[in-house]
């Protein structure tokens, strides 16, 4: 089993540039490797059901389950403009700290609390650098990149983000998505290899325009607002899709058993991977 899993894990890292062929029938019959090739499991903060958002401790959890194929993270600048790892752009509310993620170097960010509110034992846990999760994860997983746009110059993050990816020569490992806009198109200025990726949690008429005139080819979507008519969109347009946060066991089995290719994004990747086998008929 450990070995179908490696080679899932390893063959997912082409899947988004990969045409799918996917019958439209019969997918409660598929085997548990295209189960997963066809809705591969997307860690949410890395495994932030069972570890805090964010952390590096969420980031080696998520990647000790070989079928975590790739994490999802997001960043802010630090005040002496490094990429850092961490969801809102204030400290309150999974630090120790106070104030704004920009108010504070990457080195004294490094060292706050950023467990203790999840469970004591993750009290050791700061807020790590984009780098550091980069060179942890490089090899082992992709990375889907959001990039906030909170209180910062967005050009400036767009550009200190690519030169870490840059200097990791990850441009084909890893996807850029923001709900802005102008973050996508600076980072499409300042890089023409790194994909980019719009987050939505609605469904307007024009989205695949909107998505096509920033430069990108990936959506990052509530998965509330997927339906049918915009993944057959999206397959038109060659746009890959990301529906995100999907936690509750129904949920997962509801959108697992969709014939179309998506990624499931997941706080629980524990779940996905129950829901995987459940649908599959196996329980090893």
């Amino acid at each position: 089993m450990e070995r179908l899993w490696q080679g899932i894990k390893h063959g997912a890292k082409g899947l988004v540039n990969l045409p799918f062929r996917f019958p439209t029938r019969g997918v409660r019959v598929m085997n548990l490797a295209k189960r997963a090739a066809l809705h591969p499991c997307v860690a949410h903060r890395g495994f932030s059901g069972q570890a805090p958002e964010n952390t590096m401790a969420a980031f080696r959890l998520a990647l000790s389950q070989s079928y975590v194929s790739w994490m999802e993270l997001d960043v802010h600048l630090s005040r002496d403009e490094v990429p850092v790892v961490i969801h809102d752009g204030t400290l309150k509310r999974t630090t120790n700290g106070q104030g704004r993620v920009k108010e504070l170097t990457a080195k004294e960010l490094g060292v706050l609390d950023a467990g203790s509110w999840f469970h004591p034992s993750f009290s050791a846990e700061g807020v790590p650098t984009l780098d550091e999760v980069i060179a942890f994860a490089s090899g082992s997983c992709r990375l889907n990149i959001e990039l906030k746009g909170d209180y910062v110059d967005r050009d400036l993050l767009a550009r200190r983000a690519v030169e870490v990816i840059r200097a990791r020569q990850i441009e084909q490992e890893v996807v850029i998505t923001s709900f802005q806009p102008d973050i996508l198109e600076a980072v499409r200025r300042h890089s023409q290899s790194v994909r980019t990726g719009l987050i939505i949690d609605d469904r307007p008429a024009d989205l695949i325009k909107k998505i096509k005139a920033i430069g990108a080819d990936y959506l990052s979507i509530g998965f509330r607002s997927l339906n049918e008519r915009l993944l057959q969109q999206t397959a038109e347009s060659s746009i890959d899709v990301m529906a995100w946060t999907v936690n509750s066991v129904s949920d997962l089995r509801r959108l697992s058993s969709r014939p179309e290719p998506f990624q499931i994004c997941t706080n629980y990747p524990d779940r996905w991977y129950a829901v995987m086998k459940e649908e599959n008929g196996s329980h090893e």
